[in-house]
């Protein structure tokens, strides 16, 4: 689903859990593409062929998963990751990830890691056409991140926020202080597009900058531990 110009929204429309997936088009150099959490190869319980679906909503909008030069994760749970592989094996696409949650990404079997994503301005050696920027988001994960594209007043949030509500902090790792702090962070930026990692009673993508403050506040003011 495209959302404004070279930036789109898969958000999850089957029966299991598995995650929203955001591409962000075009940012690479040779107009490559970046997605953030492809999910599941298939799902865990009900086994519906997650990746598959993707791969047919990508072709919808006229792009060609064999473009994406980044797959860049937000955290490292299973139902964010596990479609990694696929596509560095279709595409040769980088896998990016903050070291933090690396060792977790390679428990749950994990393909190479590429790129050890650090907080500022993403760069790739040069091969980043467009202004990106990651900010590191503990709290639900102890490496997780955020992708905010400052443009588009875009942000990608994983699991930290949802639609009312927040990520769950009873994970390994987890750490309700810290995911106060990181909502409190993601909150100061100018959004227009907040891009949450599940479709939690709302599909998952907030739009408007009233909204999206609306949401924020919502959230501090009822659903803080």
């Amino acid at each position: 689903m495209k959302l404004t110009e070279n930036l789109f929204a898969y958000v999850w429309k089957g029966n299991d859990n598995n995650c929203n997936t955001y591409l962000f088009a075009n940012v690479l150099s040779g107009n490559k593409h970046i997605i953030i959490d492809p999910g599941h190869v298939v799902t865990p319980f009900f086994r519906e062929p997650a990746y598959d679906m993707l791969i047919e909503e990508i072709s919808r909008d006229g792009l060609k998963s064999e473009d994406i030069g980044l797959v860049f994760l937000t955290h490292a749970h299973p139902d964010h990751v596990e479609s990694a592989g696929k596509f560095k094996n279709q595409s040769r696409a980088l896998i990016a990830i903050h070291e933090d949650d690396g060792p977790t990404y390679k428990m749950f079997g994990g393909s190479k890691i590429d790129v050890y994503l650090q907080e500022g301005e993403l760069k790739l050696d040069n091969q980043v056409q467009t202004k990106l920027e990651v900010i590191k988001t503990p709290g639900h994960s102890p490496g997780h991140v955020a992708l905010y594209w400052p443009s588009k007043k875009a942000l990608a949030v994983g699991d930290v926020i949802f639609f009312h509500n927040t990520g769950r902090v009873d994970l390994p790792g987890g750490d309700p202080s810290l995911l106060k702090d990181s909502i409190d962070r993601l909150a100061k930026l100018d959004v227009e597009y907040l891009l949450c990692g599940h479709p939690y009673e709302n599909p998952g993508v907030i739009q408007g900058k009233s909204a999206v403050k609306a949401n924020f506040e919502f959230v501090k003011s009822n659903i803080w531990f």
